[in-house]
């Protein structure tokens, strides 16, 4: 269902609105679009840098501990010394005790590996075995020892590799005594390799040896300025190195987190390099993950940071970006509302003018004798400057045609108001004889000639025009006469009084209103109790600009249906397209309500009512014309 607008204005600013809104939006949406895949790419690319950081930093710790052990394999000194070390004369078991040469030899060695050692600060031991199980060492501990070279963790893959360096994490437990100590929650990074002779044979081992802490030293401090980063290292054969097993179970005091992460690195199916995101099972968080491998240690550096942490920024922008639109969104319905109100004004200002005119601005513009409803200023606009054109044109055809009307209307009503007082003229004249005709039965002469001298001054009253009203003094005056014409016929069983404020004496009234009042009572509201008593009062209304005039008496009252038949008419006609058709008997009532309403229109009141005490209440009001 379509929807319509109710005004031109509402019009124009929603379809305003909804222009420059799309217009807007639009233009915010790829602009979001696009700040959005940057910022992603940014972050994707600051956690691969970030990976590829780690890398570098482990690659260099590791060469620094390979060039540490291809050091001492190709050190002329180490090299002879360490030959005469590895060999002693045959069937001779040479102790340091009792060959003052072999602790020259050794102490040598031993000198020559710590300054190795000093000089580049990249492990904490330094081991030279040979295949006979001894055990040279320099660093933490420094002196021989006696080992089983095949029991050593990393002697099988070193020897397969026949030179060639291996990397292994190593307990402090797994470690010759002392140089573990008995630790053994203490891990040691170990590289080792063999060492050939001059003739390519394999003499012994070389291993260099530093703790694990201080090579992955980088990362903690990484993760303790950002405590939403989790770092893995992994060797060749996906086992962890870092974090470190002690670290990890202090981290964590349940284990979930740990093996959860776990199986997502295992389970990693996006190409090296490459951001990709995961869900977190324990917390239900997304993660988002990179790993890079080594190509100098052929570890792989997995790098774990919580979505919300890595696009922080892109949260910001966002919520930014919202409230940057949103403000754009009520500029816009400002300015739609603004240009939509400048257009429509001139509109507005001829919609006012039209709403404001009526009888009485009608009126004025035929005194003036000029036009008083145009717009001063119809705008620029040119179809509004026709409008404007053909208002002025339609209203000056609009005052000559109320002026037309007000013609035909006055001539309607003081029609209207001549008929009805006509109506009136027959039913006094019918009213009266009949009343003169029962004095002359009863033989009331004088009071017969008393009589006429008050009818003859009635008709001479109600056979004046009175097509523009009476002054409310006239009209009483007719009602006294009348009332002495009755207290003749009734004598002391009629009691009357009246009153009325003088300032309501001037008040113009429409002739014979109040009489058929007085006149209804007479004939209706009299019972067999006397005396028979009629009030006549008046009130004035200052601040409503009306009166009143309430006429009550000391009788039966009215019969409920004649009563509840009045009120029906009078609450039926209220509006009329014609002179309502009354007849002469018993219409004084309904043509008191008519003349009303014919004369004051909307103003017009009339109340009938029986009173409680007995008697019946009539109230009749009008404004104060101010003709």
């Amino acid at each position: 269902m379509r929807y319509r607008f109710r005004t031109l204005q509402q019009s124009l600013f929603a379809y305003y609105s909804a222009v420059f809104i799309t217009f807007s939006l639009i233009v915010a949406g790829l602009l979001y679009v696009y700040l959005t895949s940057d910022i992603r790419h940014r972050s994707e690319e600051q956690q691969k840098q970030l990976g590829l950081s780690i890398v570098s930093h482990l690659d260099q710790e590791v060469v620094k501990m390979n060039n540490f052990s291809m050091n001492i394999v190709y050190s002329n000194l180490v090299k002879e010394h360490f030959s005469h070390y590895l060999a002693p004369a045959e069937g001779v078991e040479r102790t340091m005790t009792s060959d003052p040469s072999l602790y020259k030899d050794t102490t040598t060695l031993i000198d020559v590996i710590m300054a190795i050692i000093s000089s580049s600060n990249t492990a904490k031991q330094a081991n030279i075995y040979d295949v006979n199980g001894k055990m040279l060492g320099a660093g933490v501990f420094n002196g021989q020892l006696p080992v089983d070279l095949k029991q050593r963790p990393w002697y099988k893959e070193t020897w397969e590799r026949s030179g060639w360096r291996v990397i292994r994490l190593l307990q402090g437990g797994a470690l010759p005594t002392p140089t573990g100590e008995g630790r053994t929650d203490q891990p040691y990074i170990s590289l080792t390799r063999v060492y050939k002779d001059g003739n390519y044979v394999s003499q012994g081992v070389v291993e260099i040896l530093q703790l694990a802490e201080d090579l992955f030293q980088y990362l903690h401090e990484l993760q303790a300025s950002n405590k939403e980063l989790r770092v893995y290292v992994l060797d060749e054969q996906d086992t962890l190195l870092y974090p470190l097993p002690s670290a990890t179970i202090d981290a964590d005091s349940s284990s979930a987190g740990y093996s959860e992460d776990m199986k997502l690195i295992q389970h990693r199916t996006s190409p090296p390099e490459t951001m990709q995101e995961v869900t977190h099972s324990p917390t239900g968080s997304r993660q988002m993950m990179t790993y890079m491998t080594s190509q100098e240690t052929g570890w792989t550096v997995v790098v774990m940071q919580s979505k919300q942490s890595l696009f922080a920024n892109l949260n910001r922008m966002a919520l930014i970006f919202a409230g940057a639109t949103l403000a754009t969104l009520l500029i816009i319905l400002m300015f739609s509302y603004l240009i939509s109100k400048r257009v429509t004004l001139p509109l507005h200002r001829l919609q006012r003018i039209i709403q404001k005119t009526g009888e009485n601005d009608l009126m004025s513009c035929q005194e003036a004798g000029q036009l008083l409803f145009k717009l001063d200023h119809p705008a620029s606009i040119r179809e509004l400057a026709e409008l404007n054109d053909t208002f002025i044109r339609l209203n000056q055809q609009l005052v000559q045609s109320f002026q037309d009307q007000m013609a035909i209307k006055s001539r309607e009503t003081e029609a209207r108001l001549l008929a009805l007082q006509s109506q009136m003229n027959p039913h006094f004249l019918y009213n009266n004889i009949t009343n003169i005709s029962i004095m002359a039965e009863e033989g009331m002469n004088k009071q017969i000639v008393v009589f006429c001298d008050h009818i003859a001054s009635m008709l001479r009253y109600i056979s004046t025009s009175g097509k523009n009203g009476v002054p409310l003094s006239h009209e009483l005056e007719y009602c006294e006469r009348y009332l002495e014409c009755m207290k003749i016929r009734f004598e002391d069983d009629l009691h009357y009084e009246f009153s009325i404020p003088d300032e309501m004496k001037n008040i113009r009234v429409p002739m014979l209103i109040i009489q058929p009042l007085l006149e209804n009572t007479m004939k209706y509201g009299l019972s067999d109790t006397l005396p028979w008593k009629l009030h006549i009062t008046g009130e004035l209304h200052i601040d409503q600009e009306s009166w009143q005039i309430h006429v009550e008496d000391n009788g039966p009252g009215m019969e409920p249906e004649t009563l509840a038949q009045l009120v029906h008419y009078i609450d039926e006609s209220q509006e009329w397209d014609k002179m309502p058709q009354l007849e002469i008997n018993g219409m004084g009532l309904k043509n008191i309500w008519a003349r009303l309403k014919l004369w004051y229109g909307q103003a017009a009141r009339m109340c009938i009512e029986n009173k409680s005490t007995g008697g019946v209440s009539i109230r009749i009001r009008g404004s104060i014309r101010k003709e």
